[in-house]
């Protein structure tokens, strides 16, 4: 029964399972003895039937239960270190880093049925009379033409914006910084003449460990419970010996592979 509660809890700790079973109420101890009889008697069912012999997916359940007891024996072996979490972010910073960002909203005016300079001058007529007004961040929708994407982005990311904007006002933009009420323009992009109002903007940057501690450890326990986990597949590997067979029914090898090791 310390099998079946450690299979239901999906860890391969006998400690832990002897402790659960101590714990167990009377009701609950007779459930969990009703489910292995149950268990028990259908699986010898099944052996005296043969319906193990020559069947992919038994084989294959039974693939995954020796992976379920080598991951148990890697959850118990592999211990982490503050040395190890440093050594290992230190390895991995790219994997942690933030992305620069920008929250900005824009007033567009499109050079489909005009032509650039005709944009500019509007835009240019519009930014006087949005200065004059002190024309808040909210009131951009109120203004110019409708954009094939959106108004207002909000911490969105320099690749993002360039696939909105192209790269060369994504550039201008993240090279702007952020005044709450200022409009600014105009720019130039695929589609026309925008005026802006950047409001945030925050460098790419590597977090602090310490911020970014539990996913780091995280991931360096996952690759080394993995790291055990083929340690322990291949030791058992390894006690076998290899024969490989390619011949078909005429006893010819038809890949030219066939070997012993």
């Amino acid at each position: 029964m310390l099998t079946l509660i450690q299979f239901r809890a999906k860890t391969f700790q006998p400690e832990m399972a002897e402790a659960r079973l101590e714990s167990l109420s009377q009701e609950q101890l007779q459930s969990l003895i009703d489910d292995y009889v149950r268990e028990e008697a259908l699986y010898r069912e099944a052996i005296a039937l043969g319906l193990d012999a020559n069947d992919y997916i038994i084989k294959r359940r039974m693939i995954q239960k020796i992976d379920f007891i080598t991951q148990g024996f890697a959850d118990v072996t592999v211990q982490i270190s503050d040395d190890d979490l440093n050594t290992y972010y230190d390895t991995n910073r790219d994997r942690y880093r933030e992305q620069a960002f920008i929250t900005f909203t824009h007033v567009f005016f499109s050079t489909e049925r005009r032509t650039a300079a005709e944009a500019k001058a509007l835009a240019e007529e519009k930014l006087a009379m949005l200065q004059s007004d002190a024309a808040p961040f909210s009131d951009a929708p109120k203004h110019g033409e409708r954009f094939p994407y959106g108004v207002n982005y909000v911490e969105r990311t320099r690749d993002h914006v360039k696939s909105h904007f192209g790269g060369d006002m994504a550039s201008a933009l993240f090279s702007l910084d952020p005044a709450d009420g200022v409009w600014r323009g105009p720019f130039l992009s695929s589609y026309g003449t925008h005026l802006v109002m950047v409001i945030n903007r925050k460098d790419a940057r590597y977090p602090p460990l310490d911020e970014v501690r539990d996913r780091v450890e995280a991931d360096l326990n996952s690759e080394r419970k993995k790291a055990q986990s083929e340690k322990v597949i291949k030791a058992i590997v390894d006690t076998y010996k290899i024969e490989v067979d390619l011949r078909d029914g005429d006893g010819k090898d038809v890949a030219g592979l066939g070997q012993s090791n």
